[in-house]
């Protein structure tokens, strides 16, 4: 994962410390510290995919930085002669 993407996602996990969503907050924390770049890609997206079902109504800051990252990780996942594939087949 490249240096812009990581930023990112802590910049995320600070955000969502600071609203006090501590859980959502560890469970991307340790997608960011566990795992390839593909596997942690995917974990990372549906991370991102769970936790946006729940901050859209209440925070649409973190719901835009959220869907930012998501974006990012998705243009990864789909690069041609990009090697990330799921880890389910």
């Amino acid at each position: 994962m490249d240096n812009e993407t990581t930023k990112r996602t802590e910049a995320l996990i600070d955000r969502l410390r600071e609203r006090r969503e501590e859980g959502a907050a560890d469970r991307l924390a340790r997608t960011l510290v566990h795992g390839a770049e593909s596997g942690f890609l995917f974990a990372l997206r549906e991370t991102l995919e769970t936790l946006l079902t729940g901050v859209e109504a209440i925070d649409p800051v973190t719901q835009t930085m959220m869907e930012e990252l998501r974006l990012e990780v998705e243009k990864r996942l789909g690069a041609p002669g990009g090697t990330a594939r799921s880890p389910h087949g």
